[in-house]
């Protein structure tokens, strides 16, 4: 079996339905390690570097399904892209919505292009900025 020529995913925080909580999305903005968190605090023997405990935010941002790596769901704007190359011509095998957790299976030497789905791709949008208190993005 070859590779797809057009691979799209996106990271898990955009795949993810956040078990159906209400505002939980904006979970998936929280920073994930503090590098500055001083080694000798009571926080740092507990959580190391993380700020937001990976096994929480593995609960509430469960990753969606997949069909051997197939996405079962992806947002909205990723399958418009995938709807309008096969519409244009492109065949099924040639495009995948891989899931992001298995996306190194369909890249391969036949894969020409590789799309990533980004809703705040310059981290400026006011959820990344209120996470980050106005600084550079460490997660």
């Amino acid at each position: 079996m070859g590779h797809p020529k057009i691979v799209l995913t996106a990271d898990r925080t955009l795949m993810s339905h956040y078990r159906g909580i209400s505002l939980a999305t904006f979970f998936g903005c929280a920073p994930a390690l503090d590098p500055h968190r001083d080694k000798n605090s009571f926080w740092y023997h507990i959580f190391k570097n993380q700020v937001t405990p990976k096994v929480l935010f593995d609960f509430i941002c469960n990753p969606v399904g997949h069909n051997n790596g197939v996405a079962k769901y992806a947002p909205y704007g990723l399958r418009k892209v995938e709807a309008a190359l096969l519409r244009d011509g492109f065949k099924r095998e040639d495009v995948v919505v891989a899931h992001p957790d298995h996306v190194e299976k369909f890249i391969g030497p036949e894969t020409e292009v590789v799309g990533t789905y980004e809703m705040d791709p310059l981290g400026m949008g006011p959820v990344t900025m209120t996470f980050t208190y106005g600084r550079k993005q460490i997660s």
